[in-house]
């Protein structure tokens, strides 16, 4: 995203077939009929930062929107995500959600003293990052 620059690993995924693994809470995913899920964990700032970010496939865009206004209104539980792979102490711990197509990304970041003045920036690249990837990867060329 322009010059803006930030330094993550990769520390873990998992691919589901389904969304059961991480239907929270009141099975929004279920009820809006979500396909299948991808989890992804990252480590910034030798692991003051951490991130989990979920990312689930629905049949149309309507179904991934109402799921990602749904989710927006519920807590964290609504959704199962890899709690490991978070600071379990944080000064910065926060949920973004979004619906990009028929896809919606869950991106939860957390951080300790000394990453928390630059996770809210961490925090929404990569939240905007991969909701303008399915944008952009299913835009169609005209000449």
């Amino acid at each position: 995203m322009g010059t803006v620059k930030f330094r993550a690993n990769k520390v873990a995924g998992w691919t589901y077939d389904t969304c059961t693994p991480v239907d929270g809470k009141g099975g929004v995913l279920r009820k809006n009929k979500c396909e299948r899920a991808v989890q992804l964990a990252y480590s910034a700032y030798s692991g003051h930062l951490k991130a989990v970010q979920l990312i689930m496939e629905f049949p149309s865009d309507q179904a991934a929107k109402t799921t990602a206004d749904r989710l927006s209104k519920l807590s964290s539980d609504a959704v199962t995500w890899r709690q490991d792979k978070a600071h379990s102490d944080y000064v910065y711990g926060k949920i973004l959600s979004g619906a990009s197509r028929k896809y919606v990304v869950v991106t939860i970041v957390t951080a300790d003293k000394t990453a928390g003045e630059k996770a809210p920036g961490f925090h929404a690249y990569l939240q905007t990052d991969h909701t303008s990837y399915f944008r952009i990867r299913d835009a169609t060329i005209t000449s």
